[in-house]
């Protein structure tokens, strides 16, 4: 992986580049930022970059053996942490158990976020885990001499599932190996223990800007501009989910969100056997779509509220434009910060539930009524 490979963040790209050509790459890193914010490709990169036989000013040559090697992920000094879950029952995993799909996995999207990761190893609703095993592992390995580079690394994504077990690396975390550098990736800090945040030194990225995704998204699929730029604003910021979006070939998310609040509201507020036929009706629309497309229209509507909440506090928004700011206009003027926020939460408990297969008819009736009973400012028990 090269830095040209990671959308945007130009910022970071300048300052791990300068790390590294100042020959200060520290021993520990800690990178942080949002899902799909390409934190994982910029450790892919920088890891190539520090191991490149024939570096360029600004980015790895790409066709050294160490590059070759780092672009289909098997170099020998470049090690992976990641969560798994176990292959048989009361066996602590380690990562190398998955080695396999992992490379596969980075191939087809290093964007994705942990539940495809899960998915794709079959992980069903099993929570994936960094086990103490898997540290030992690590320590081990740090143990060894690197094989044809100056450097081992080790990089940990999604260091936060260490949880506990992280006690056990403080020590090689804090004076490993000369020759050895840890990259560790992390979503939530506040999972992690203070004692590895203080250890490493903190990089932090943002999510992508809209128009660096829009560009990625016009040089990886032939569409039109207009579509591009509606995406990368829906996507807010997230990579991932902009390559859901635009391979999902959902456009009318806006008109069908428009629909189901509608039903919503009319639940209690226009109570009639006609309108609790339309939510009927809807629900059995929005069940033939698909899983992942229904992640996509959850993932929209969460984008929707937020800036239906922005139009409320200030009046305007800078994403919504047309038939689209109407609606958010006009909801605005029906609910409070509070109720968007309620609103909110059930959304995002709808795409916990529906990432992991349940029943999405049975989902969203149940909740359609909570979300009803916001509308009314009736109190609703949310978990």
């Amino acid at each position: 992986m090269q830095f040209k490979d990671a959308v945007g963040q130009q910022e970071v790209k300048h300052k791990m580049i300068g790390m590294v050509n100042s020959g200060r790459v520290p021993h520990a890193m800690m990178l942080l930022g949002p899902e799909g914010n390409g934190n994982l490709v910029l450790a892919l990169a920088l890891a190539q970059y520090i191991q490149c036989e024939n570096k360029q000013e600004d980015d790895s040559c790409g066709v050294c053996a160490s590059c070759t090697k780092n672009h289909k992920f098997i170099h020998p000094d470049v090690h992976f942490t990641y969560p798994v879950v176990p292959k048989k029952s009361g066996d602590p995993p380690i990562s190398t158990d998955y080695i396999t799909e992992w490379r596969s996995a980075l191939a087809a999207n290093p964007y994705m976020n942990v539940n495809e990761w899960l998915q794709s190893i079959q992980a069903e609703n099993r929570q994936g885990n960094i086990t103490v095993r898997e540290c030992h592992e690590i320590i081990k390995g740090t143990s060894l001499k690197t094989y044809e580079s100056e450097y081992k690394i080790q990089i940990i994504w999604l260091a936060e599932f260490l949880r506990e077990a992280g006690n056990t690396l403080l020590k090689v975390i804090e004076e490993p190996p000369a020759d050895t550098i840890f990259i560790l990736i992390v979503e939530n800090i506040e999972m992690v223990l203070n004692t590895i945040i203080s250890r490493t030194q903190l990089i932090k990225a943002n999510c992508i800007d809209d128009d660096d995704i829009r560009q990625a998204l016009l040089k990886r699929f032939e569409m039109d501009e207009n579509i591009a730029r509606r995406i990368a604003r829906i996507a807010d910021g997230n990579f991932n989910a902009a390559l859901a979006i635009a391979d999902g070939q959902e456009s009318d998310n806006d008109k069908l969100l428009h629909r189901w609040l509608v039903c919503c509201f009319n639940l209690k507020l226009k109570p009639s056997a006609g309108n609790g036929q339309n939510l009927v009706d809807w629900i059995e629309e929005f069940a033939k779509i698909g899983r992942e497309n229904q992640k996509i229209f959850l993932k929209y509507a969460l984008f929707f509220l937020r800036e239906c909440a922005l139009v409320s506090f200030t009046g305007h928004s800078e994403k919504l434009e047309g038939e689209e700011l109407k609606f958010a206009t006009g909801l605005s003027s029906k609910l409070d910060g509070e109720q968007f926020g309620n609103i909110a939460t059930i959304i995002n408990q709808l795409y916990y539930h529906i990432e992991r297969n349940a029943n999405p008819k049975i989902l969203f009736m149940s909740n359609s009524f909570k979300i009803a009973s916001v509308f009314k400012n009736e109190e609703v028990e949310i978990e």
